[in-house]
């Protein structure tokens, strides 16, 4: 029987319940009634704070929470709204989380009907609970098995004296003996009885009753190795699950009666299987029983789901282990750590290059991997981009917890089924969200032991500065880690690693000692084993058995310096030779060095003298050329990839293969055929790149020589290889990703990577580049598509961009070139990743006529369209929710996102794609008008209708504060403070209110002043002064400390200010009024500023015709941006105070909303009423876009019967005829109402149009004169003569051959379509006429 204590603290439910009263929780316990808590009386007012105590029979008793409510009528009795259940395990449990984080369990409420959700899942029940002393539980006080355990250790120090017998199970020996002394420390002192666990401890010790037998025969090991390895590793896992009984583990509690009796009978059954296999000198198949599974719990596991995390390849069979019997020290620390429930949760292992550091990670790793606690094995790698990229760690630990747990797998495939885009969002917040929640949510973890994470060689990830991001996260995030994850870190002692842990207590930091007496023996036991290796392999050369002798390893341990990569060069060094007793006497003439660099310096330095002639300068050359590639390689590549990289592309020249000098390096280089060449260690890629190291010319690879020969090199090999169709691939709606030849596919991916590495003015390269470029950058476009790379384009050509600016701004070829190919990526990224071959196809026709890209590569015999643009369009793009109109957009600090509100949800999209990442839903009835990214980019703020104030995550699109009430009426402005802690919110009941967005409370009174609606804020620079506007006409400026105004009102604006922004440098105010213009301020003083380089002119900027809504300011402060109800966005350059006039942006609606980007290249604007987000470039001077032929939709198109000519007709009232070779209007002709349909007469002498009361008209081809018409002269509805037809309102098909030929790129809506032949016209809702011509269709015909 179990007693406990429960109170009914409160429930929260959703917006529509707030008129509610009589609601009451009934408790049921195994289906019987056992307490009700009174009901409430205050509408919207659930709390109760009732205190009831329940017996239940078990702690597998299921215990029900109904939420009712009594009915008007007492007849009717109650209505169930929602309930709960959990059994009384699952209660105590949560109760043991929640207290320690000083909360109440809160309960999720499943609702009874549908009808009451409303659409909000958002119903709790918040309780608080306690069991008496009475209840039963595991406990684990035993002195039986305290003296099993005494003697497992005895048995087991004595096993561990026979030395290289046990060689291989050595280490789980070990382990099993550190834990099993542990756990028996802890219990010796404990009294208490439990007869199964004591039967358990006596069947362990009964297990060990083999150590006789082999200690008498120590030749019987071999056949029981395998079976002796899974007890070792079976007593680790058991004296874990005994320190978990007992109270010491890492649940902090006493655990469940069932769970542990579950436990006994796995872990019985396991150890008796063993026995039995030791006793009979038969190996058995067994598994080791881990505690840590409960097969009884049903998870479903969603791998594929977790792939979207793109996880890199952490596949390396080939990582070295340390050898059996050395490092046993530092492994036994490690594993102490790890099983200890209390202290540090993350260890970092550092120490010198080549000290061991990744091989005790590997051994580590493969420990905890056969006791199934190895959670994730992580290791960065130089050279290996998908193994060195900072941004991958967190999403590859996640990944492989997932493969680990399939509960962790379910957890984390939620996270990102709620937010899809994750793997874009910043690293500190996929740390908590793909980890920390996902973990802390696992409630039962806890109670199931330690669970191990490696990250190997973290110095490898990236550089210093790039991997900042990531380890803020690792080293302030992992904290937030329940305590049952602990994290396993090596890697050399940089400073911003050191800089990043340093300061945190739960981070164990330990150097790896090169000068202990442990770590000397142990490279000395290396050494030892590698020379019986060498002298087995040489068996004709007649070695002694003891060679090379006690003396002569002694002496190569003192020249090691504690450096295991020392020896293990140094032994490669004498394997490789054809005299290994020469080799060795080499190495001992070496003088004993003073300090471990110096150490591993002259080991490289002996290895390179004797791998070739170094006075041949050819062999010297050959060696820099090819290394060179060896090192600065993003990923590692085989020898025929670095041949052809390193082939002559000028002369065409016959180069060595790279085999013929890499033969001669097996010291330092490892490789196999058809395997990539990588070196031993990265030390040596420090010797050989460090002039001061290597101390001579011919080993020194300069990285930078080397960066920008790849570079060059990687220009030359796709010089080559590109070539229009790549892949022989047939155009279709349908593509599947091609595999390209790395020798192909590498340059394509790195060329610019690699460019852009280096700085170099020289002509003679932004030559070569132009000249790629020009013959080859679609080719390079279609083989980027092919690989499924089509949206990287995007980000090369942008980083190409800045280089060229950077290092060519002579060569204005090259930049023009450069900017031309960045906006056609930018423009038709969406039609090529479609399928590569409509690069040529249909990005390229519909290229502006007069762009570089265009005039370079446009060719007769592709389709040529006539009434597009001629210009590039400042447009960059347009995306919509269609049906949700537009009333507020901010863009994030960082770049990543775009947002924007509508009356019914709030939309976050990614800035490069302008795909939908998530939507926020405020609720039904609750408009929002306006929103705010937070400084850092994680949160957003927004304002709504009924008053309130509510902050989101920006990414999932959970509500992460409760909802922030202080306003009566509408909220219509936001902002927050520089640095993220506050948010001030006003509206239309005149009051501005400051909010600790850390708790969701009014940081203080509200500000009182303006006599009319507030309709914009602004928070200075520096956070401590805030100006309002108001449509009082008066600005305000307020100190945020001490909530009084420092200045007094600001007045010139005739109307409203609608808009307040302050410049970077937080010297000027400006301000934007109803009245039209725009007024520049001092910020410090409140005077209006007189116009620069004008004497006694106030610096007020006019050019708007109506009310101006909104500002921004660009990030350096050089351009201002207003919207206004006149449908123009405005550019101005606030240095000089003038309008761009030829930058304006012309919208068919009022401009509402307009925000820079983080990069102040682009603006994003909305209008009034109008679903659609828009993208400005803030250079271009082109026309919008489609050149608008009509100014209405164009509803109706038919060519002539010669197709030499093409009617058109809209809502405009007019009817147009278009000479089709020249794109040329023939004639306009004028209706009364709209035009319906238009079309030739079979002659072709009549132009004909119905208008839309179905009413004919006729007029002369030649002359245009109108002509009597009939009803039966009306154009019929024919749209198709030929083989050209619209399929999915965006494909040009060829029925006849079932060819496609052509797909439009985003533009306005097509509304109407004709073909003749080898032409195809449509027509759009803005008017546009484009007509498309297809030259080598026409010979088939």
């Amino acid at each position: 029987m179990i007693i406990f204590e429960i109170s009914i603290v409160k429930a929260e439910l959703p917006a529509h319940a707030n008129d509610w009263t009589k609601c009451f929780v009934q408790i049921i316990v195994d289906g019987s009634h056992v307490a009700k808590t009174k009901s409430t009386k205050k509408p919207g007012v659930f709390e109760w704070q009732q205190h009831f105590e329940l017996v239940s029979k078990t702690d597998e008793s299921v215990c029900r929470f109904e939420l009712r409510r009594k009915s008007a009528l007492s007849l009717l009795g109650s209505q169930l709204l929602a309930f709960t259940e959990a059994s009384v395990s699952d209660l105590l449990l949560k109760m043991q989380k929640a207290s320690r984080l000083g909360q109440d369990v809160s309960l999720p409420l499943q609702s009874t009907k549908s009808k009451l959700a409303g659409g909000d899942d958002n119903w709790h029940l918040f309780i608080r609970l306690a069991a008496q002393d009475s209840l039963p539980v595991a406990k684990v006080e035993h002195p039986r098995i305290s003296r099993s355990l005494s003697e497992i250790v005895l048995k087991l120090e004595a096993f561990m004296q026979l030395g290289d017998a046990i060689a291989q199970v050595h280490p789980y020996a070990f382990i099993a003996w550190r834990t099993a002394t542990a756990v028996y420390t802890i219990l010796k002192a404990q009294v208490d009885q439990e007869t199964r666990l004591d039967a358990l401890g006596s069947l362990m010790r009964d297990a060990y009753l083999f150590v006789e037998d082999v200690n008498s025969f120590p030749e019987k090991i071999p056949a029981l190795e395998e079976t002796m390895t899974k007890l070792f590793v079976q007593t680790s896992e058991c004296a874990i699950f005994i320190q978990e009984c007992s109270g010491h583990g890492f649940a902090k509690r006493l655990v469940s009666t069932a769970w542990v009796e579950r436990r006994i009978n796995d872990l019985t059954d396991g150890f008796t299987l063993l026995k039995r296999a030791l006793e009979s000198r038969v190996a058995v198949q067994t598994a080791v029983v881990s505690f840590r599974i409960d097969n009884a719990v049903k998870h479903i596991v969603n791998i594929q789901n977790l792939m979207k995390l793109h996880p890199a390849d952490m596949d390396d069979p080939s990582r070295p282990e340390c050898l059996p019997n050395t490092r046993m020290d530092i492994i036994g620390d490690i594993y102490k750590w790890a099983t200890t429930p209390i202290g540090p949760t993350v260890f970092w292992l550092h120490g010198f290059p080549g000290a061991g550091k990744s091989t005790i990670a590997t051994s580590v790793a493969n420990l905890f991997r056969q006791q199934r606690r190895l959670g994730a094995f992580t290791f960065f790698t130089r050279g290996v981009e998908a193994r060195s990229d900072p941004a991958s760690l967190i999403r590859t630990i996640a990944y492989q917890l997932g493969e680990f747990d399939p509960r962790i797998c379910d957890a984390i495939s939620r996270v990102i089924e709620e937010t899809p885009s994750i793997k874009q969002a910043p690293l500190h917040w996929q740390f908590q969200r793909l980890l920390v929640d996902p973990l802390r949510s696992l409630e039962d973890l806890q109670w199931e032991g330690p669970v191990l994470v490696v990250i190997d060689a973290l110095d490898e990830c990236g550089r210093t500065g790039v991997r900042s991001d990531l380890l803020t996260a690792l080293a302030r995030e992992s904290m937030l880690l329940p305590p049952t994850l602990r994290i396993f870190v090596t890697s050399r002692a940089e400073k911003d690693i050191y800089n990043a842990f340093s300061p945190y207590p739960h981070i164990y930091s330990r150097e790896l000692d090169l000068s202990s007496e442990t770590n000397e023996h142990d490279v000395k036991a290396y050494i030892r084993h590698r020379m019986v290796a060498i002298r087995l392999q040489n068996e004709y050369l007649d070695l002694p058995p003891d060679w090379p002798g006690a003396s002569r390893v002694d002496a190569l341990t003192l020249r090691a310096s504690g450096l295991f990569v020392w020896a293990a060069t140094a032994c490669r060094y004498v394997e490789n030779g054809q005299d290994p007793e020469e080799r060795l006497a080499q190495l001992l003439r070496s003088e004993v060095q003073a300090d471990s660099e110096s150490a591993l310096d002259n080991i490289y330095i002996t290895a390179l003298e004797s791998a070739g002639k170094w006075s041949d300068s050819a062999f010297a050359a050959d060696f820099r050329e090819i290394l060179g590639i060896v090192i600065v390689a993003e990923n590692p590549l085989t020898s025929g990839t670095i041949d052809i990289l390193n082939a002559d592309f000028t002369t065409g020249r016959k180069k060595r293969p790279c085999m013929h000098t890499i033969q001669h390096l097996g010291c330092v280089l490892q490789w196999a055929a058809d395997k990539p060449i990588r070196v031993f260690h990265p030390s040596f890629a420090d010797f050989i790149t460090e002039r001061r190291r290597c101390g001579r010319d011919a080993w020194h690879i300069n990285k930078s020589h080397h960066r920008l020969r790849l570079a060059r090199q990687c220009i030359g090999r796709l010089g080559v290889a590109l070539q229009k169709n790549i892949c022989q691939l047939t155009l279709s709606r349908s593509f599947e990703v091609q595999n390209l030849p790395d020798v192909t596919a590498y340059p394509c991916i790195h060329w610019i990577d690699h460019l852009c590495q280096v700085q170099s003015s020289e002509p003679s390269l932004s030559q070569e580049i132009d000249g790629f470029l020009h013959k080859h950058f679609l080719h390079w476009v279609e083989a980027m598509s092919a690989i499924g790379r089509p949206r990287q384009t995007i980000t090369l050509v942008d980083k190409l961009r800045d280089w060229v600016d950077a290092n060519c701004s002579h060569d204005d070829s090259l930049r023009s070139f450069v900017r031309d190919a960045e906006r056609f990526c930018q423009a038709y990224v969406h039609v090529f990743e479609q399928h590569p071959l409509l690069v040529y196809q249909s990005a390229l026709p519909f290229t502006p006529t007069s762009s570089v890209i265009y005039k370079t590569f446009n060719e007769p015999t592709l389709p040529q369209v006539d009434g597009f643009r001629d210009q590039w369009s400042p447009l960059l793009t347009e995306f919509s929710k269609p049906g949700e109109n537009v009333t507020a957009v901010s863009c994030s600090v960082d770049g990543r996102y775009i947002a924007s509100s509508s009356k019914r949800s709030i939309s976050v999209w990614d800035s490069t794609s302008y795909e939908l990442v998530t939507s926020l839903l405020p609720g039904a009835g609750n408009a929002t008008n306006v929103i705010k990214f937070s400084p850092n980019s994680v949160h957003i703020a927004s304002g709504h209708a009924d008053g309130s104030v509510r902050l989101w995550d920006a990414l999932s699109g959970k509500e992460i504060l409760a909802t922030m009430k202080g306003h009566r009426e509408d909220v219509y402005v936001l902002d927050f403070s520089g640095d993220g802690t506050q948010l001030v919110s006003a509206g239309k009941d005149q009051k501005i209110v400051t909010w600790d967005i850390r708790t969701g409370k009014m940081h203080r009174e509200p500000l009182t002043g303006h006599k009319k609606t507030v309709l914009c804020l602004c928070f200075a620079q520096n956070s401590t002064r805030l100006a309002s506007g108001s449509r009082d006409r008066s600005i305000r400026i307020w100190d945020i400390e001490t909530s009084q105004a420092v200045l007094p009102p600001l007045l010139h604006h005739s109307g409203g200010v609608n808009a307040l922004v302050y410049t970077p440098d937080g010297r000027r105010l400006i301000s934007a009024s109803d009245d039209k213009t725009i007024c520049v301020w001092d910020a410090d003083s409140g005077a209006l500023q007189q116009l620069p380089s004008k004497i006694d002119v106030p610096f007020i900027l006019q050019g708007h015709n109506s009310t101006i809504y909104s500002l921004s300011i660009s990030p350096n402060g050089t351009l201002l941006a207003s919207a206004s109800k006149d449908t123009t966005v405005r550019l101005w350059d606030i240095r000089v105070g003038k309008e761009l006039p030829a930058l304006v942006r012309q919208h068919r609606l009022p401009v509402r909303c307009i925000t820079f980007t983080a990069d102040g290249r682009n603006i994003v604007t909305s209008s009034l009423n109008d679903p659609v987000l828009r993208v400005w470039d803030t250079e271009s001077t082109g026309s919008m876009g489609i050149t608008r032929r009509h100014k209405g939709l164009v509803g109706s198109l038919s060519f002539s019967s010669d197709g030499k000519r093409l009617a058109s007709g809209g809502k405009d009232r007019r009817v147009r005829v278009w000479n089709v070779e020249t794109g040329e209007m023939a004639v306009e002709l004028s209706l009364e109402r709209e035009v319906y349909r238009v079309g030739f007469s079979l002659d072709g002498s009549k132009i004909i149009a119905l208008d839309d009361t179905n009413a004919v008209f006729a007029w002369r081809a030649d002359t245009h004169e109108p002509l009597m018409a009939s009803p039966n002269d009306a154009p019929r509805g024919e749209v198709y003569r030929g083989p050209l037809s619209l399929v999915k309102s965006q494909w040009i098909d060829n029925t006849e051959t079932k060819e496609a030929l052509l797909m439009f790129p985003n533009m306005s809506r097509i509304m109407a379509k004709a073909s003749w032949q080898d032409r195809f016209a449509v027509g759009t809702a803005n008017g546009g006429v484009v007509i498309v011509s297809f030259p080598g269709l026409e010979s088939e015909l």
